[in-house]
């Protein structure tokens, strides 16, 4: 009886090429999904300097920080107004008080993840006023924007650092595209400062396997020793016995 290492071998290999097949396909699909985490600061004016808040006539900015992870490319920055503002990029409460508005606003964004952004993590985006504010629920503001959106590119070697507690960040080489959204909002009233993240991709750097899968591979291995040793023992014991 002749019994070779290949033949012995071929199923626990087939094995475990399915399952490298299987582990590497499940990183594939997640491989382009960007975690994403910032801050914003806000002022009026031309030349002005964007601070945590910042007020003109009865228009109050109140800043922000985000964070989250696409999906499929995207990620909404755009969570309703609060105290404080998460997950938006700010708010604007437009009091009752009478006025007329024109001039500017900036927002200026600061990504903290993804790091490595190509020129820094911080951009200004600067918006025009236009409105007329009469009484409550009579007139109001809109804050226009370029929607035009902003290319950012990166390349994150910090893996496995986060500056969110207990987020994993993902690391790797991407770009993604940003644009800040225009605001309308009634006399009286709050609104949100929103965002948009488009188009996010990233490649990752070779990972080290998930310790399921060490189990399981190292599992294969020993069964494939253990039947070897076997398939040995009795190829040994019929060969003496004749």
């Amino acid at each position: 009886m002749k019994l070779t290492i290949a033949k012995l071998a071929r199923p626990v290999l087939l094995g475990l090429l399915a399952l490298t097949i299987f582990t590497v396909g499940s990183r594939a699909a997640r491989a382009d999904e960007v975690f994403f985490s910032g801050s914003t600061l806000g002022c009026f004016g031309v030349g002005c300097v964007p601070a945590a808040s910042a007020t003109l006539n009865g228009l109050t900015y109140t800043n922000s920080t985000f964070s989250g992870t696409t999906a499929g490319g995207f990620l909404g920055v755009g969570n309703m107004p609060g105290t404080p503002n998460v997950d938006n990029l700010g708010s604007f409460n437009l009091s009752a008080m009478p006025a007329t508005y024109s001039g500017a606003f900036t927002v200026r964004v600061t990504f903290l993840d993804p790091q490595g952004i190509a020129g820094g993590g911080m951009m200004s985006f600067s918006a025009t006023l236009t409105g007329q504010v009469i009484t409550t629920d009579i007139g109001g503001v809109r804050i226009e924007f370029d929607q035009t959106p902003v290319l950012f590119t990166f390349n994150d070697t910090n893996c496995g650092a986060t500056t969110i507690p207990g987020q994993q960040t993902t690391c790797g080489s991407g770009s993604f595209l940003f644009r800040v959204n225009d605001v309308s909002i009634t006399a009286g009233r709050m609104a949100p400062l929103t965002g948009d993240i488009i188009s996010a991709q990233q490649t990752q750097p070779g990972q080290v396997p998930e310790p399921a899968t060490l189990l399981l591979f190292g599992s294969g291995l020993a069964g494939l020793g253990a039947g070897l040793r076997r398939r040995y023992r009795i190829s040994k014991s019929v060969s003496n016995s004749r």
